[in-house]
């Protein structure tokens, strides 16, 4: 387990392992962590401030309101303009100008 992480929503502070992150989404000035067990976490912070919390844990940015535990995607869908499909069957759109990148990310592991 990694060291948890501090997450203050509007009534709580959750101290979360990056591991049990599936995805962040962002809308609007909030930004929304999707977890493992089906729990929503919504935070009023924008995605490069919790990028920023995430970093070094495995995230990738294939979009620019995504934000992706690398750990949980299944599979990549090329048919489907390059959508993620996450191991939970959610499915994640990526941006065309970070496709190649993203891509090359995930083969490398880096």
């Amino acid at each position: 387990m990694k060291k948890p992480i501090p997450i203050n929503t509007e009534s709580s502070i959750y101290f979360i392992d990056p591991d049990d992150v599936l995805y962040c989404k962002c809308k609007d000035a909030s930004t929304t962590l999707n977890m493992i067990n089906n729990e929503s976490l919504v935070i009023s912070r924008e995605l490069d401030a919790v990028e920023e919390l995430l970093e070094g844990n495995g995230f990738i940015r294939p979009h620019q309101s995504y934000l992706v535990n690398r750990n949980h995607i299944l599979k990549i869908d090329i048919a489907n303009d390059y959508t993620l499909i996450l191991t939970n069957q959610e499915k994640i759109p990526t941006d065309v100008l970070m496709r190649k990148e993203m891509v090359e990310t995930l083969k490398t592991g880096i």
